[in-house]
């Protein structure tokens, strides 16, 4: 698949028939499968159910990674039949940063920039489906963690990040343009306005980095740490609900000294790796 990914360009059409119905649509229609296959022939708690909804995550892109890979296989056939080049890719970089200085800036970054954009969200109510799967988190320990810290990650970031934006930079759109896409697509396939809003800011900082170093693991390894905070909070303080926030976990008097801290560290650290992450 990697040396297919190096010719193929998906049109903003395409991309969009790959979030919204390969993905949304036919990998919610997969895992709804597994899960009525699964009652069909065993009576299941409702928490077994939420354990199976978990673990059949990547199912979301059972219908997506089939279709990239025979459009991909295409492009780089029909490319070797014209004669065309293969784009040489940018090698990853870090600039002038050591790998354990850059991971270091990355720990900062993403809890500080989670906490920066809440109160942009703080005023939409988590609909009832997200407490659900929250509930389960701290019911299904092994399965949540991999599912979520590990698979969503992987999977997510290889589609809205390599395959989107990348595929977006190849059709000659300008990195702005193609980081802003990409993230709105990665907000709309969380398919609930609660989670699309930060994906979508959240998505905007993923794609600046990717674009910045070319680094698939750099955005896999700042996902993996957005998504492994909240799974940690959730086993650490149990007793607060699921759509508790910032201000609701320290309380109105420490909260703006919080909030404070985190723009100052959010915007420190995206000045350090403007200044340090590029190609010289």
């Amino acid at each position: 698949m990697r040396k297919y990914l190096s010719t193929y360009a998906p049109s903003l059409g395409e991309l969009w028939l790959i979030m919204l119905v390969l993905v949304c649509i036919g990998g919610s229609l997969c895992g709804a499968f597994v899960i009525v296959i699964a009652e069909l022939f065993f009576t299941l708690s409702p928490q077994t159910v939420n354990s199976i909804a978990i673990g059949a995550y990547p199912l979301t892109f059972a219908v997506a990674i089939p279709f990239i890979y025979f459009r991909a296989k295409e492009s780089f056939i029909q490319s070797k039949l014209r004669n065309i080049p293969l784009p040489e890719p940018l090698p990853p970089t870090l600039g002038r940063l050591s790998i354990p200085v850059f991971l270091a800036l990355l720990l900062l970054l993403v809890p500080a920039f989670t906490v920066t954009i809440e109160p942009l969200t703080m005023w939409i109510p988590m609909p009832e489906w997200i407490k659900k799967i929250f509930e389960s988190f701290t019911q299904n320990g092994w399965v949540s963690f991999v599912s979520v810290v590990i698979m969503a990650p992987l999977f997510e970031e290889w589609l809205c990040r390599k395959v989107a934006l990348g595929g977006l930079i190849k059709r000659g759109y300008s990195p702005a343009k193609a980081i802003l896409w990409s993230a709105l697509m990665f907000g709309i396939i969380h398919m609930n306005p609660w989670q699309t809003i930060p994906a979508f800011l959240m998505g905007i900082l993923f794609g600046w980095i990717y674009w910045r170093t070319r680094s698939i693991w750099s955005v896999v390894f700042m996902h993996a740490i957005n998504n492994g905070t909240a799974f940690l909070l959730t086993h650490l303080f149990p007793e607060l609900p699921e759509d508790a926030s910032t201000l609701d976990a320290v309380g109105p008097t420490i909260y703006p000294w919080v909030l404070a801290g985190s723009v100052i560290i959010s915007v420190g650290v995206i000045w350090i790796l403007n200044k340090t992450v590029r190609y010289e």
